[in-house]
C-alpha cells in the first residue's frame, strides 16, 4: 500500500482516494480490493480511514466524520484528566443538527449549537504529527452544561453543587480553570445565565 503510505493524513475522502489511486485504469475497483484486505475502513459514505499498526486518533475521526465540529463534552473532559469515568463514545459540538455515527472505529454523537457560541473556546491539538480540533477544558465543561437537557440551575451555589455532587468533578482540578472564560461563554448570548453561574461558583473557589 506504497501510494497511501506518503499522505499525512489518515482519514482520507473519495476524491483525494481516486487521485491517489490515478494510475490505476479503475480506482473504484482499487478501493474495494483494498477495503476487502482491511487495508482501508468505511468510515461512512465517501470517508474512509487508513489501516495501519497505529491506533487512529478518534478526535481526528470525529472531526472528519461530521462538520463543522469540534470533540467536546465527556470525551474532551476525560481527555483533560478532569473525568475519572471511563467514556465510550466520542462526543463533539457542532453546527447545524445534532446527530449520531456508528463507525467501526466506534460511536460518535454530535450536539448542535448556535455558531457565535461555536466559535469560542476551540483549540487546535497536535498529537504526533496530526492536529484535530478540540474545546479548551473551559469549553468542554460548558458544552457539557448548556447540553444537558432540563438542566436548570439558579444560583452559583447549586452550580457548585452540580460540579462536585453530580459530575464528581474534583475542586483541586476546578480551581485550576479559568473563571473569566465562563463570561466570555456567556457573551455570545446562549444560556448565558448558566455559564454566568459557573464562572462565579469556580471564583469562588478561589476565595476559599
Amino acid at each position: 500500500m506504497n501510494h497511501l503510505e506518503s499522505l499525512a493524513n489518515p482519514v482520507i475522502n473519495h476524491a483525494t482516494l481516486v487521485s491517489v489511486l490515478g494510475s490505476y485504469a479503475r480506482p473504484n475497483d482499487k478501493i474495494s480490493e483494498l477495503i476487502a484486505k482491511h487495508q482501508l475502513v468505511p468510515l461512512k459514505r465517501g470517508l474512509y480511514l487508513i489501516a495501519d499498526s497505529q491506533q487512529p486518533s478518534l478526535e481526528l475521526i470525529a472531526n472528519h466524520l461530521h462538520g463543522p465540529s469540534y470533540v467536546s463534552r465527556h470525551w474532551a473532559l476525560s481527555y483533560y484528566g478532569l473525568l475519572t469515568e471511563q467514556v465510550s463514545v466520542v462526543t463533539s459540538m457542532c453546527i447545524g443538527r445534532s446527530r449520531q455515527s456508528e463507525t467501526a472505529r466506534g460511536s460518535f454523537h454530535y450536539q448542535a449549537i448556535p455558531a457565535s457560541y461555536y466559535s469560542v473556546g476551540i483549540d487546535s491539538i497536535q498529537q504526533d504529527k496530526i492536529a484535530f480540533m478540540m474545546a479548551t477544558p473551559e469549553k468542554a465543561l460548558a458544552d457539557l452544561l448548556v447540553s444537558t437537557r432540563k438542566l436548570r440551575i439558579q444560583s452559583s451555589s447549586a452550580m457548585m453543587n452540580y460540579l462536585e455532587n453530580d459530575l464528581r468533578l474534583d475542586s483541586d482540578d476546578l480551581i485550576k480553570l479559568d473563571a473569566s472564560c465562563f463570561y466570555d461563554f456567556a457573551k455570545q448570548g446562549y444560556k448565558s445565565n448558566m455559564l454566568a453561574y459557573l464562572g462565579k461558583a469556580l471564583e469562588s473557589l478561589g476565595d476559599l
